[in-house]
């Protein structure tokens, strides 16, 4: 199996989609009453954390690079 680099956005993502995945069955079913707006809310906000949470990871590999020396000045391709 190739070996790849961790991306914790990814894991975020789908923990918070498989934590909102009942919301919406539940929901859905009747058996517990949410808000349309709040349901609404839920996956853009999830998007939102995962990709504040990319950008920690992209500036935390751009700067450990940097220290490294890096030969292209901090920047991934």
């Amino acid at each position: 199996m190739r070996r790849h680099a961790f991306e914790p956005a990814r894991l975020l993502l789908g923990l918070a989609l498989l934590v909102l995945a009942p919301v919406y069955v539940l929901a859905a079913t009747g058996r517990w009453d949410v808000p349309l707006p709040v349901l609404l809310s839920l996956v853009p906000a999830a998007l939102l954390l995962a990709g504040m949470a990319r950008a920690g990871t992209y500036f935390a590999r751009c700067a450990a690079r940097a220290r490294r020396g890096g030969a292209d000045g901090g920047h991934a391709p």
